[in-house]
């Protein structure tokens, strides 16, 4: 049986953190993010899509196009695979 992980990048306070997870090791994006960076304010409600405090966007590398998403919302598979995910300095 092949090796099924998923290779994404996190952005975050100008750092690039490179991160490797099996489809269904995290609930969401949003609990991927908190698990790696534990950032003070991110997810407040807790995955439930009512506070807007885990809005990132995502990209590919090259690429111009970000799309703005609710971490939350996203699940980890492969269509994070090779994704950039930049997430804000500040969280509202």
């Amino acid at each position: 049986m092949a090796n099924n992980t998923i290779m994404l990048t996190l952005h975050y306070l100008d750092e690039n953190q490179m991160v490797q997870v099996a489809p269904g090791q995290y609930h969401s994006l949003m609990s991927l993010i908190a698990d790696q960076l534990a950032i003070p304010g991110f997810g407040l409600c807790c995955g439930m899509g009512s506070c807007g405090t885990c809005v990132v966007q995502i990209t590919s590398a090259g690429s111009n196009i970000k799309r703005s998403v609710l971490a939350c919302g996203i699940l980890v598979n492969d269509e994070l695979a090779n994704k950039i995910v930049l997430i804000p300095d500040k969280i509202y």
